[in-house]
Protein backbone atom coordinates (compact mmCIF):
# COMPACT_ATOMS: atom_id res chain seq x y z
CA UNK A 1 0.00 0.00 0.00
CA UNK A 2 2.89 2.12 -0.75
CA UNK A 3 0.56 4.74 -2.40
CA UNK A 4 -2.01 4.97 0.46
CA UNK A 5 -2.71 7.56 2.99
CA UNK A 6 -4.99 6.63 5.47
CA UNK A 7 -6.42 9.77 7.49
CA UNK A 8 -8.15 9.46 10.69
CA UNK A 9 -10.60 13.01 11.52
CA UNK A 10 -10.79 13.18 15.48
CA UNK A 11 -13.25 15.98 16.07
CA UNK A 12 -13.80 16.59 19.83
CA UNK A 13 -16.40 19.00 19.33
CA UNK A 14 -18.35 16.91 17.46
CA UNK A 15 -18.80 14.65 19.68
CA UNK A 16 -21.92 13.23 20.70
CA UNK A 17 -21.22 11.62 23.46
CA UNK A 18 -18.75 13.65 25.78
CA UNK A 19 -15.14 12.80 25.31
CA UNK A 20 -16.17 9.59 23.37
CA UNK A 21 -12.72 10.03 21.32
CA UNK A 22 -10.90 9.15 24.61
CA UNK A 23 -13.31 7.39 26.60
CA UNK A 24 -12.77 3.28 26.64
CA UNK A 25 -15.16 0.96 24.66
CA UNK A 26 -14.21 -2.43 25.96
CA UNK A 27 -11.28 -1.16 27.70
CA UNK A 28 -9.85 0.49 24.66
CA UNK A 29 -10.29 4.36 23.93
CA UNK A 30 -12.36 4.74 20.85
CA UNK A 31 -9.62 6.99 19.33
CA UNK A 32 -7.07 4.16 20.52
CA UNK A 33 -9.14 1.27 18.55
CA UNK A 34 -9.22 3.46 15.29
CA UNK A 35 -5.59 4.11 15.42
CA UNK A 36 -5.29 -0.32 16.08
CA UNK A 37 -7.42 -0.62 13.66
CA UNK A 38 -5.53 1.47 10.78
CA UNK A 39 -1.89 0.17 11.66
CA UNK A 40 -2.99 -3.32 10.54
CA UNK A 41 -3.48 -1.56 7.21
CA UNK A 42 -0.66 1.02 6.82
CA UNK A 43 1.73 2.56 9.13
CA UNK A 44 1.42 6.17 7.01
CA UNK A 45 -1.01 7.40 8.76
CA UNK A 46 -2.23 11.00 9.46
CA UNK A 47 -4.77 12.24 12.30
CA UNK A 48 -7.14 15.78 11.94
CA UNK A 49 -8.11 17.18 15.28
CA UNK A 50 -9.20 20.19 16.62
CA UNK A 51 -7.94 18.25 20.17
CA UNK A 52 -4.19 18.71 22.32
CA UNK A 53 -5.81 15.55 23.98
CA UNK A 54 -5.74 13.35 20.51
CA UNK A 55 -2.74 15.39 19.85
CA UNK A 56 -0.59 13.90 22.71
CA UNK A 57 -2.30 10.37 21.85
CA UNK A 58 -0.88 10.29 18.57
CA UNK A 59 2.93 11.58 20.14
CA UNK A 60 2.53 8.91 22.08
CA UNK A 61 1.78 6.34 19.10
CA UNK A 62 4.41 7.49 16.73
CA UNK A 63 1.20 9.04 14.65
CA UNK A 64 1.69 12.07 12.40
CA UNK A 65 -1.31 14.57 12.85
CA UNK A 66 -2.77 18.03 11.71
CA UNK A 67 -4.28 20.39 14.78
CA UNK A 68 -6.52 23.57 14.06
CA UNK A 69 -8.20 24.42 17.46
CA UNK A 70 -10.69 25.96 15.15
CA UNK A 71 -11.00 22.88 12.40
CA UNK A 72 -14.81 21.57 11.91
CA UNK A 73 -16.16 19.08 9.99
CA UNK A 74 -19.27 17.95 8.92
CA UNK A 75 -21.04 15.48 6.10
CA UNK A 76 -21.06 18.62 3.65
CA UNK A 77 -17.42 19.88 3.92
CA UNK A 78 -15.49 16.63 5.15
CA UNK A 79 -14.13 15.58 1.75
CA UNK A 80 -13.19 19.03 0.70
CA UNK A 81 -11.45 20.19 4.13
CA UNK A 82 -9.53 16.53 4.21
CA UNK A 83 -8.24 16.95 0.70
CA UNK A 84 -7.13 20.80 1.71
CA UNK A 85 -4.49 19.33 4.38
CA UNK A 86 -3.11 16.06 2.55
CA UNK A 87 -3.03 17.57 -0.88
CA UNK A 88 0.81 18.38 -0.61
CA UNK A 89 1.29 14.63 0.78
CA UNK A 90 2.94 12.38 -1.57
CA UNK A 91 0.51 9.30 -1.59
CA UNK A 92 -2.73 9.63 -4.28
CA UNK A 93 -4.97 7.66 -2.45
CA UNK A 94 -6.92 8.53 0.51
CA UNK A 95 -8.63 6.56 2.93
CA UNK A 96 -10.66 8.42 4.94
CA UNK A 97 -11.67 6.21 8.20
CA UNK A 98 -13.81 7.62 10.79
CA UNK A 99 -13.50 6.51 14.69
CA UNK A 100 -17.48 6.51 15.48
CA UNK A 101 -18.01 2.47 13.64
CA UNK A 102 -15.95 0.73 16.31
CA UNK A 103 -17.07 -2.64 14.19
CA UNK A 104 -15.78 -1.89 11.36
CA UNK A 105 -12.40 -4.06 11.46
CA UNK A 106 -9.31 -4.00 9.50
CA UNK A 107 -10.48 -7.02 7.72
CA UNK A 108 -13.48 -4.59 6.23
CA UNK A 109 -10.91 -1.74 5.14
CA UNK A 110 -8.60 -3.92 3.48
CA UNK A 111 -10.86 -5.47 1.39
CA UNK A 112 -12.76 -1.89 0.71
CA UNK A 113 -9.79 -0.66 -0.62
CA UNK A 114 -9.07 -3.80 -2.69
CA UNK A 115 -12.25 -3.03 -3.91
CA UNK A 116 -11.27 0.81 -4.74
CA UNK A 117 -8.25 -0.13 -6.82
CA UNK A 118 -10.42 -2.10 -8.70
CA UNK A 119 -12.43 1.49 -10.27
CA UNK A 120 -10.07 4.34 -8.73
CA UNK A 121 -11.76 6.73 -10.86
CA UNK A 122 -14.57 6.80 -8.70
CA UNK A 123 -15.35 7.53 -4.10
CA UNK A 124 -15.42 4.37 -2.55
CA UNK A 125 -18.41 4.87 -0.03
CA UNK A 126 -19.74 3.08 3.06
CA UNK A 127 -23.30 2.86 3.04
CA UNK A 128 -25.74 0.22 4.66
CA UNK A 129 -28.81 -1.44 3.17
CA UNK A 130 -32.07 0.37 4.09
CA UNK A 131 -34.68 -2.21 4.14
CA UNK A 132 -37.42 -0.45 6.25
CA UNK A 133 -39.93 1.02 4.38
CA UNK A 134 -39.67 4.89 3.58
CA UNK A 135 -43.05 7.05 3.88
CA UNK A 136 -43.99 11.03 3.00
CA UNK A 137 -46.11 12.72 4.59
CA UNK A 138 -48.81 14.31 2.09
CA UNK A 139 -52.45 16.22 3.60
CA UNK A 140 -51.56 14.64 6.75
CA UNK A 141 -51.23 11.15 5.52
CA UNK A 142 -48.38 8.66 5.34
CA UNK A 143 -47.68 7.36 1.81
CA UNK A 144 -45.22 4.93 0.84
CA UNK A 145 -42.21 5.87 -1.29
CA UNK A 146 -42.09 2.83 -3.83
CA UNK A 147 -38.52 1.79 -4.37
CA UNK A 148 -36.24 -1.59 -5.11
CA UNK A 149 -33.24 -1.03 -2.90
CA UNK A 150 -32.29 1.83 -1.27
CA UNK A 151 -28.86 2.82 1.05
CA UNK A 152 -27.92 5.02 3.51
CA UNK A 153 -24.80 6.38 4.34
CA UNK A 154 -22.77 4.64 7.13
CA UNK A 155 -19.79 7.10 8.19
CA UNK A 156 -17.15 4.51 8.43
CA UNK A 157 -15.13 5.55 5.52
CA UNK A 158 -14.18 7.06 2.00
CA UNK A 159 -11.51 6.09 0.25
CA UNK A 160 -10.44 8.44 -2.96
CA UNK A 161 -8.09 9.49 -5.51
CA UNK A 162 -7.02 13.05 -5.27
CA UNK A 163 -6.39 13.71 -8.65
CA UNK A 164 -10.40 12.45 -9.25
CA UNK A 165 -11.88 13.70 -5.81
CA UNK A 166 -13.48 16.98 -8.63
CA UNK A 167 -15.34 14.36 -10.47
CA UNK A 168 -17.75 13.45 -7.43
CA UNK A 169 -18.36 9.92 -8.80
CA UNK A 170 -19.50 8.03 -5.84
CA UNK A 171 -19.25 3.82 -5.89
CA UNK A 172 -20.86 2.25 -2.69
CA UNK A 173 -19.01 -0.29 -0.50
CA UNK A 174 -22.15 -1.95 1.23
CA UNK A 175 -21.25 -3.19 5.04
CA UNK A 176 -23.08 -5.81 6.35
CA UNK A 177 -26.12 -4.93 9.05
CA UNK A 178 -24.13 -6.49 11.89
CA UNK A 179 -21.15 -4.21 11.46
CA UNK A 180 -23.48 -0.76 10.82
CA UNK A 181 -23.17 0.62 14.09
CA UNK A 182 -22.43 4.35 14.39
CA UNK A 183 -21.78 5.90 18.09
CA UNK A 184 -24.92 8.40 18.24
CA UNK A 185 -25.78 7.73 21.31
CA UNK A 186 -25.63 6.11 25.09
CA UNK A 187 -27.58 3.35 23.42
CA UNK A 188 -25.16 3.16 20.52
CA UNK A 189 -22.16 2.97 22.74
CA UNK A 190 -23.97 0.41 24.90
CA UNK A 191 -24.38 -1.88 21.85
CA UNK A 192 -20.95 -1.72 20.69
CA UNK A 193 -19.49 -2.29 23.65
CA UNK A 194 -21.95 -5.65 24.36
CA UNK A 195 -20.78 -6.65 20.46
CA UNK A 196 -17.09 -6.16 21.39
CA UNK A 197 -17.33 -8.24 24.91
CA UNK A 198 -18.61 -10.92 22.65
CA UNK A 199 -16.70 -14.48 22.77
CA UNK A 200 -16.55 -16.77 19.76
CA UNK A 201 -18.27 -20.04 20.62
CA UNK A 202 -18.13 -22.84 17.67
CA UNK A 203 -20.41 -25.69 17.90
CA UNK A 204 -19.19 -29.09 16.35
CA UNK A 205 -21.64 -31.23 16.15
CA UNK A 206 -23.18 -34.66 14.23
CA UNK A 207 -25.98 -35.73 12.47
CA UNK A 208 -27.39 -38.39 10.08
CA UNK A 209 -29.87 -41.32 9.53
CA UNK A 210 -27.49 -43.40 11.06
CA UNK A 211 -26.50 -41.51 14.39
CA UNK A 212 -29.31 -39.99 14.11
CA UNK A 213 -30.36 -35.61 15.20
CA UNK A 214 -29.92 -35.91 18.78
CA UNK A 215 -26.31 -33.84 18.64
CA UNK A 216 -27.91 -31.00 16.65
CA UNK A 217 -30.70 -30.63 18.59
CA UNK A 218 -28.83 -30.74 21.88
CA UNK A 219 -26.37 -28.30 20.87
CA UNK A 220 -29.67 -26.25 19.18
CA UNK A 221 -30.60 -26.16 22.97
CA UNK A 222 -27.54 -25.08 24.23
CA UNK A 223 -27.22 -21.91 22.07
CA UNK A 224 -30.88 -20.49 21.72
CA UNK A 225 -29.57 -19.86 25.60
CA UNK A 226 -26.73 -17.78 24.75
CA UNK A 227 -27.50 -14.50 23.64
CA UNK A 228 -24.37 -12.44 24.43
CA UNK A 229 -21.98 -14.42 22.54
CA UNK A 230 -21.42 -15.27 18.69
CA UNK A 231 -22.22 -18.98 17.72
CA UNK A 232 -21.27 -20.63 14.92
CA UNK A 233 -21.95 -24.36 13.87
CA UNK A 234 -19.32 -26.83 12.34
CA UNK A 235 -19.48 -30.05 10.64
CA UNK A 236 -18.07 -32.72 8.72
CA UNK A 237 -18.65 -32.54 5.42
CA UNK A 238 -20.74 -35.88 5.24
CA UNK A 239 -22.71 -34.93 8.15
CA UNK A 240 -23.52 -31.60 6.00
CA UNK A 241 -26.71 -32.07 4.69
CA UNK A 242 -28.21 -32.72 8.37
CA UNK A 243 -26.74 -29.87 10.13
CA UNK A 244 -27.79 -27.45 7.60
CA UNK A 245 -31.13 -28.08 7.34
CA UNK A 246 -31.71 -27.72 10.76
CA UNK A 247 -28.99 -25.11 12.48
CA UNK A 248 -28.79 -23.09 9.54
CA UNK A 249 -32.36 -21.94 10.23
CA UNK A 250 -30.50 -19.91 13.43
CA UNK A 251 -26.95 -19.79 13.18
CA UNK A 252 -24.03 -19.62 10.16
CA UNK A 253 -22.90 -23.51 9.37
CA UNK A 254 -19.86 -24.08 8.19
CA UNK A 255 -19.09 -27.52 6.89
CA UNK A 256 -15.28 -28.88 6.00
CA UNK A 257 -13.15 -31.93 4.85
CA UNK A 258 -10.52 -30.57 7.20
CA UNK A 259 -12.59 -29.78 10.61
CA UNK A 260 -9.56 -28.69 12.41
CA UNK A 261 -8.27 -26.56 10.04
CA UNK A 262 -11.79 -24.71 10.04
CA UNK A 263 -12.27 -24.62 13.57
CA UNK A 264 -8.84 -22.83 14.06
CA UNK A 265 -9.23 -20.45 11.45
CA UNK A 266 -12.44 -19.23 13.14
CA UNK A 267 -10.77 -18.64 16.03
CA UNK A 268 -13.10 -19.20 18.81
CA UNK A 269 -12.43 -18.83 22.28
CA UNK A 270 -14.77 -21.63 23.41
CA UNK A 271 -15.03 -24.93 21.74
CA UNK A 272 -17.98 -26.94 22.35
CA UNK A 273 -18.16 -31.02 20.67
CA UNK A 274 -21.24 -33.16 20.53
CA UNK A 275 -19.74 -35.28 18.20
CA UNK A 276 -19.10 -38.23 20.75
CA UNK A 277 -15.05 -39.26 21.20
CA UNK A 278 -12.79 -37.35 19.93
CA UNK A 279 -9.15 -37.69 19.20
CA UNK A 280 -5.85 -36.42 21.16
CA UNK A 281 -4.61 -34.79 18.23
CA UNK A 282 -7.93 -32.76 18.01
CA UNK A 283 -8.31 -31.92 21.46
CA UNK A 284 -4.46 -31.02 22.11
CA UNK A 285 -4.38 -28.67 18.82
CA UNK A 286 -6.81 -26.62 20.42
CA UNK A 287 -5.31 -26.70 23.49
CA UNK A 288 -2.32 -25.40 22.64
CA UNK A 289 -4.62 -22.49 20.85
CA UNK A 290 -5.58 -21.61 24.20
CA UNK A 291 -9.00 -22.45 23.18
CA UNK A 292 -11.57 -23.67 26.10
CA UNK A 293 -13.25 -27.29 25.36
CA UNK A 294 -16.69 -28.45 26.33
CA UNK A 295 -17.44 -31.96 25.40
CA UNK A 296 -20.98 -34.15 25.27
CA UNK A 297 -21.51 -37.91 24.94
CA UNK A 298 -16.98 -38.60 25.27
CA UNK A 299 -15.10 -41.46 26.96
CA UNK A 300 -12.71 -41.39 24.73
CA UNK A 301 -8.67 -41.12 26.14
CA UNK A 302 -8.72 -37.66 25.02
CA UNK A 303 -11.40 -36.55 27.46
CA UNK A 304 -9.23 -35.96 30.27
CA UNK A 305 -8.17 -33.13 28.49
CA UNK A 306 -11.24 -31.41 27.91
CA UNK A 307 -12.47 -28.38 30.41
CA UNK A 308 -15.94 -29.96 31.15
CA UNK A 309 -17.23 -33.19 29.70
CA UNK A 310 -21.41 -34.19 30.28
CA UNK A 311 -21.98 -37.84 29.93
CA UNK A 312 -25.59 -37.68 30.46
CA UNK A 313 -26.80 -40.98 29.50
CA UNK A 314 -24.16 -42.74 31.54
CA UNK A 315 -24.92 -43.33 35.33
CA UNK A 316 -22.22 -45.01 36.41
CA UNK A 317 -19.14 -42.86 36.30
CA UNK A 318 -16.62 -44.50 33.35
CA UNK A 319 -13.80 -42.31 34.51
CA UNK A 320 -12.25 -40.12 37.03
CA UNK A 321 -11.95 -36.30 37.15
CA UNK A 322 -13.15 -33.13 38.44
CA UNK A 323 -14.29 -32.18 34.87
CA UNK A 324 -16.12 -35.11 34.05
CA UNK A 325 -20.43 -35.19 35.16
CA UNK A 326 -22.25 -37.92 34.77
CA UNK A 327 -26.08 -39.22 34.64
CA UNK A 328 -29.46 -37.46 34.45
CA UNK A 329 -28.96 -34.63 36.64
CA UNK A 330 -26.91 -33.17 33.29
CA UNK A 331 -30.00 -33.96 30.44
CA UNK A 332 -31.19 -31.00 28.74
CA UNK A 333 -34.83 -31.04 27.41
CA UNK A 334 -36.12 -28.84 24.74
CA UNK A 335 -37.05 -25.55 25.17
CA UNK A 336 -41.00 -26.92 24.72
CA UNK A 337 -40.54 -29.30 27.57
CA UNK A 338 -40.05 -25.86 29.86
CA UNK A 339 -43.96 -25.67 30.44
CA UNK A 340 -45.56 -29.29 29.40
CA UNK A 341 -47.80 -30.40 31.44
CA UNK A 342 -46.62 -33.80 33.33
CA UNK A 343 -49.01 -37.27 32.94
CA UNK A 344 -50.54 -37.76 36.38
CA UNK A 345 -53.00 -40.61 35.09
CA UNK A 346 -51.60 -44.08 35.99
CA UNK A 347 -55.26 -45.62 36.21
CA UNK A 348 -56.76 -45.35 32.45
CA UNK A 349 -54.52 -46.00 28.90
CA UNK A 350 -56.35 -44.06 26.38
CA UNK A 351 -53.42 -43.23 24.43
CA UNK A 352 -49.84 -44.08 23.86
CA UNK A 353 -46.76 -43.24 22.07
CA UNK A 354 -44.19 -44.78 20.03
CA UNK A 355 -40.73 -42.83 19.17
CA UNK A 356 -37.64 -44.00 17.84
CA UNK A 357 -35.49 -41.04 17.21
CA UNK A 358 -34.76 -39.23 14.28
CA UNK A 359 -33.55 -41.79 12.13
CA UNK A 360 -34.62 -45.23 13.36
CA UNK A 361 -32.22 -47.34 11.18
CA UNK A 362 -33.73 -50.63 12.41
CA UNK A 363 -37.49 -49.69 11.46
CA UNK A 364 -38.65 -50.16 15.12
CA UNK A 365 -41.54 -47.69 14.50
CA UNK A 366 -43.39 -50.16 12.48
CA UNK A 367 -41.91 -53.13 14.50
CA UNK A 368 -43.43 -52.01 17.58
CA UNK A 369 -46.91 -51.11 15.82
CA UNK A 370 -47.63 -54.50 14.43
CA UNK A 371 -47.09 -55.64 18.11
CA UNK A 372 -49.34 -53.60 19.65
CA UNK A 373 -52.04 -53.51 17.40
CA UNK A 374 -54.06 -56.00 18.76
CA UNK A 375 -54.07 -54.87 22.01
CA UNK A 376 -54.83 -51.02 21.19
CA UNK A 377 -57.75 -51.98 18.88
CA UNK A 378 -58.84 -54.42 21.41
CA UNK A 379 -58.86 -51.82 24.32
CA UNK A 380 -59.35 -48.91 21.84
CA UNK A 381 -56.11 -46.93 22.35
CA UNK A 382 -54.65 -44.16 20.40
CA UNK A 383 -51.64 -44.56 18.53
CA UNK A 384 -49.30 -41.49 18.54
CA UNK A 385 -46.30 -42.25 16.26
CA UNK A 386 -43.51 -39.73 15.81
CA UNK A 387 -40.74 -39.98 13.29
CA UNK A 388 -37.92 -37.84 12.54
CA UNK A 389 -37.02 -36.01 9.49
CA UNK A 390 -33.87 -38.82 8.72
CA UNK A 391 -36.85 -41.84 9.09
CA UNK A 392 -35.96 -43.90 5.93
CA UNK A 393 -39.36 -46.18 5.93
CA UNK A 394 -41.96 -43.75 6.08
CA UNK A 395 -43.77 -45.03 3.04
CA UNK A 396 -43.81 -48.30 4.38
CA UNK A 397 -45.09 -47.21 7.16
CA UNK A 398 -48.12 -45.24 5.66
CA UNK A 399 -49.23 -48.64 3.68
CA UNK A 400 -48.94 -50.62 7.06
CA UNK A 401 -51.67 -47.62 8.59
CA UNK A 402 -53.55 -47.37 5.29
CA UNK A 403 -53.83 -51.56 5.61
CA UNK A 404 -55.02 -52.24 8.48
CA UNK A 405 -58.03 -49.79 8.72
CA UNK A 406 -57.55 -48.85 12.55
CA UNK A 407 -58.40 -44.95 12.35
CA UNK A 408 -57.20 -44.47 16.11
CA UNK A 409 -53.25 -43.98 14.37
CA UNK A 410 -52.05 -40.32 13.84
CA UNK A 411 -48.72 -40.13 12.35
CA UNK A 412 -46.07 -37.20 13.43
CA UNK A 413 -43.21 -36.95 10.68
CA UNK A 414 -40.41 -34.33 12.06
CA UNK A 415 -42.75 -32.68 15.02
CA UNK A 416 -41.35 -29.72 16.30
CA UNK A 417 -43.91 -29.98 19.27
CA UNK A 418 -43.28 -33.75 20.58
CA UNK A 419 -44.28 -32.70 24.22
CA UNK A 420 -47.91 -31.81 23.49
CA UNK A 421 -48.22 -35.25 21.88
CA UNK A 422 -46.99 -36.53 25.54
CA UNK A 423 -49.19 -34.58 26.96
CA UNK A 424 -51.88 -36.78 26.38
CA UNK A 425 -50.42 -40.09 26.67
CA UNK A 426 -49.98 -42.41 29.56
CA UNK A 427 -47.63 -45.02 28.32
CA UNK A 428 -44.70 -45.00 25.69
CA UNK A 429 -42.46 -46.78 23.50
CA UNK A 430 -39.17 -45.49 22.80
CA UNK A 431 -35.63 -46.41 21.75
CA UNK A 432 -32.92 -45.94 24.15
CA UNK A 433 -31.58 -42.39 23.63
CA UNK A 434 -32.73 -38.53 25.06
CA UNK A 435 -36.17 -39.23 24.22
CA UNK A 436 -36.18 -41.54 27.77
CA UNK A 437 -35.15 -38.58 29.45
CA UNK A 438 -37.74 -36.61 28.17
CA UNK A 439 -40.89 -39.02 29.04
CA UNK A 440 -39.05 -39.55 32.36
CA UNK A 441 -39.57 -35.12 32.94
CA UNK A 442 -43.56 -35.71 31.54
CA UNK A 443 -43.77 -39.39 34.36
CA UNK A 444 -44.96 -41.15 31.21
CA UNK A 445 -43.91 -44.94 32.19
CA UNK A 446 -42.07 -46.43 29.09
CA UNK A 447 -41.12 -49.79 27.48
CA UNK A 448 -37.30 -49.10 25.92
CA UNK A 449 -35.95 -50.64 22.85
CA UNK A 450 -32.28 -50.31 22.34
CA UNK A 451 -31.38 -50.13 18.75
CA UNK A 452 -27.38 -50.92 19.41
CA UNK A 453 -24.81 -52.28 21.96
CA UNK A 454 -24.26 -48.33 22.54
CA UNK A 455 -27.68 -47.46 23.64
CA UNK A 456 -27.94 -50.57 25.55
CA UNK A 457 -24.89 -49.14 28.15
CA UNK A 458 -27.75 -46.06 29.03
CA UNK A 459 -28.39 -48.01 32.31
CA UNK A 460 -30.96 -44.74 33.21
CA UNK A 461 -34.06 -46.60 31.88
CA UNK A 462 -34.31 -48.97 34.42
CA UNK A 463 -37.51 -50.76 36.33
CA UNK A 464 -36.56 -48.43 39.25
CA UNK A 465 -36.92 -45.28 37.37
CA UNK A 466 -40.07 -46.21 36.07
CA UNK A 467 -38.90 -48.66 32.37
CA UNK A 468 -39.45 -51.73 31.17
CA UNK A 469 -36.26 -52.05 29.10
CA UNK A 470 -36.11 -55.30 26.78
CA UNK A 471 -32.60 -54.66 25.54
CA UNK A 472 -31.31 -54.49 22.18
CA UNK A 473 -33.02 -55.42 19.38
CA UNK A 474 -33.52 -58.71 17.77
CA UNK A 475 -35.51 -61.56 16.60
CA UNK A 476 -37.42 -61.85 19.85
CA UNK A 477 -38.38 -58.14 20.52
CA UNK A 478 -41.46 -58.27 18.89
CA UNK A 479 -42.87 -61.22 20.77
CA UNK A 480 -41.37 -59.49 24.03
CA UNK A 481 -42.83 -56.31 22.83
CA UNK A 482 -46.21 -57.73 22.68
CA UNK A 483 -46.53 -59.64 25.96
CA UNK A 484 -45.33 -56.69 28.30
CA UNK A 485 -47.43 -54.28 26.15
CA UNK A 486 -50.32 -56.16 27.06
CA UNK A 487 -49.33 -56.69 30.38
CA UNK A 488 -48.78 -52.80 30.99
CA UNK A 489 -52.27 -52.09 29.75
CA UNK A 490 -54.41 -55.04 31.61
CA UNK A 491 -52.21 -54.09 34.53
CA UNK A 492 -53.52 -51.12 37.00
CA UNK A 493 -50.88 -52.44 39.82
CA UNK A 494 -48.20 -52.61 37.38
CA UNK A 495 -48.39 -49.51 35.90
CA UNK A 496 -49.17 -47.50 39.00
CA UNK A 497 -45.64 -49.25 40.41
CA UNK A 498 -44.03 -47.86 37.30
CA UNK A 499 -45.89 -44.40 37.46
CA UNK A 500 -44.72 -43.94 41.01
CA UNK A 501 -40.99 -44.94 40.27
CA UNK A 502 -40.94 -42.54 37.34
CA UNK A 503 -42.70 -39.11 38.63
CA UNK A 504 -39.98 -38.18 40.80
CA UNK A 505 -37.80 -36.91 38.16
CA UNK A 506 -37.60 -32.72 37.00
CA UNK A 507 -35.06 -32.00 34.57
CA UNK A 508 -36.19 -29.07 33.29
CA UNK A 509 -33.51 -26.80 35.93
CA UNK A 510 -30.64 -29.10 34.12
CA UNK A 511 -30.47 -26.55 31.36
CA UNK A 512 -29.48 -23.11 33.02
CA UNK A 513 -27.14 -25.46 35.49
CA UNK A 514 -24.94 -26.49 32.50
CA UNK A 515 -24.92 -23.53 30.50
CA UNK A 516 -23.69 -21.84 33.32
CA UNK A 517 -20.81 -24.09 34.17
CA UNK A 518 -20.09 -23.98 30.23
CA UNK A 519 -20.52 -19.75 30.30
CA UNK A 520 -17.92 -20.23 33.56
CA UNK A 521 -15.13 -20.78 31.08
CA UNK A 522 -14.68 -17.19 29.34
Amino acid sequence: MDNLLLVIPAIKKNAVIPDQLVRKLNGVTLFQRAINTALDITNKILVVTDSEEISLICDRNGINFYKDKDLRLNSENILEIIYSIVKSYKEDNIFLYRANTPLVDSEILKDAYATFKRDSLKILMSVKSNNKNIFFMENDTLKPIERDVSYGELKAFYIFSKKNLALKDFKPYILDSEKCIEIESYQDWWVCEKILRRKRIVFNVIGDSCIGMGHIYRSLTIAKEINDHEIIFVCDEKYNFAVNNIASKYHKVFSSSNMLKTILDLKPDLVINDCLNNDEMYIHSLKNANVKIVSFEDISESSRYVDLVFNELFEIPQKDGKNYFWGHKYTLLRDEFDDAKRNDNFKNVNSILLSFGGSDPNNLTLVALKSILKTCIEFEIKINIVCGSAYAYEEELKDFIANCKYKNIFLFINSVAISKIMEECQIAISSNGRTTYELADMHIPTIVISHHEREATHTFTSLQNGFINLGVFDKKTAIKLEEKFKKLVEDIDYRELLFNNIKKYDFRSNKNKVISKILELL
